[in-house]
């Protein structure tokens, strides 16, 4: 079930609201696209907090 948070843009610092599905067992965070900044952040579904992208450690794309 889906549920309304509100969480703030880390790029533009606005309030942007969102919609993020019920915690269950160890997926607790979800990517949510941002309608502020068009970009995507992972949100912690528990508190609704941003997970920063230096949290998330290196994009690596090479194999």
């Amino acid at each position: 079930m889906d549920y309304p948070i509100t969480f703030r843009c880390p790029q533009t610092g606005t309030d942007v609201d969102a919609f993020v599905e019920q915690p269950t067992g160890l997926s607790r965070f979800e990517t949510v696209s941002c309608p502020a900044c068009m970009k995507f952040h992972f949100i912690d579904g528990t508190s609704g907090a941003v997970i920063p992208p230096t949290l998330l450690g290196p994009a690596s794309w090479t194999s």
